[in-house]
């Protein structure tokens, strides 16, 4: 008898675990559905401490919304990151536990919108110089939508962020002088990267031909005439192998595109200042038909 009322106890006791749990989970998701962010992620994380729910995926699914919308709150801003990453990890490990569920394609299509506002926000702090936090951004807009899409290219993507970031240390490296080589250097590689991508693509090769041409015309520009002619020698073959570094890649953007005043523009330069009179006046030529041309229209 006394063996039968311990077994009965301990399966009300069991039961009562499992309605308090649920209890929990339910009164999670009325919160949620109440606006009340704050109180639904008090009640989900001690809900997936539950072993009865934190194999449950649809514990997590609605812990990845709970998340999705603290993320979305403008006075929660200072965490923002922070829910986000809970809400993404929450969706991938409720898809994880079964792609073909019920909620799989709202996980789906939870991950893609999460992904896109990382992506938004890496073009944003790109505009407001924050070049790390977009990098970040950027790899983590890649990381989910690579979850979603194991096949997914992303070359065209990679060009584009890469030739934006590259275009923004160029520009820095104009504002903060000091630092000017660095944000070159961070330039040169990220152009780098995109010809290796996609060796035609005419924004890589001319900026990268840009890039070596203006740090030659910047050495001319500020050059001490008043120097011996040893130094000024010297000077000028620094500047005669930045106009050839610089040279293949304005010619490769010219063959893309052979109307582009910019081209021909830094082509009569590059040959001027390597003495190659005749390619000089060559392009002169073509700047001056090109000039009428447009006049005419």
């Amino acid at each position: 008898m006394k063996a039968q009322l311990y077994i009965l106890i301990l399966v009300v006791f069991a039961s009562l675990q499992g309605l308090f749990a649920q209890n929990k989970l339910t009164n999670a998701v009325n919160a949620l559905q109440n606006s009340e962010f704050l109180k639904a992620q008090e009640l989900i994380d001690a809900a997936i401490q539950d072993t009865i729910f934190k194999d449950d995926l649809r514990t997590w699914y609605y812990r990845g919304n709970i998340y999705k919308e603290l993320f979305k709150q403008i006075e929660l801003e200072d965490n923002r990151n922070e829910y986000r990453s809970i809400a993404v990890s929450s969706f991938k490990t409720s898809y994880d536990m079964d792609r073909d569920s019920e909620v799989a394609m709202s996980n789906q299509s939870n991950l893609n919108y999460l992904a896109s506002t990382m992506f938004n926000d890496a073009v944003n702090q790109l505009d407001n110089k924050d070049y790390t936090l977009a990098i970040d951004n950027y790899e983590g807009y890649k990381s989910i939508i690579k979850f979603i899409e194991p096949g997914r290219d992303f070359i065209k993507e990679d060009i584009q962020f890469k030739l934006a970031l590259a275009s923004s240390y160029t520009m820095l490296s104009e504002i903060d002088t000091l630092n000017l080589g660095i944000y070159l250097e961070k330039s040169k590689l990220l152009y780098e990267e995109v010809l290796l991508l996609d060796s035609n693509n005419i924004s890589g090769n001319y900026n990268m031909a840009i890039l070596y041409y203006n740090q030659g015309a910047d050495i001319i520009n500020n050059m001490d005439y008043s120097l011996d002619l040893k130094e000024l020698t010297m000077i000028q073959e620094d500047v005669h192998v930045l106009f050839s570094k610089s040279l293949p890649f304005m010619l490769k953007a010219y063959t893309m595109n052979p109307n582009k005043m910019e081209t021909l523009i830094g082509l009569k330069g590059i040959y001027y200042s390597m003495n190659n009179m005749e390619k000089s006046d060559l392009f002169k030529h073509k700047i001056e038909e090109l000039e009428n041309k447009e006049i005419k229209n």
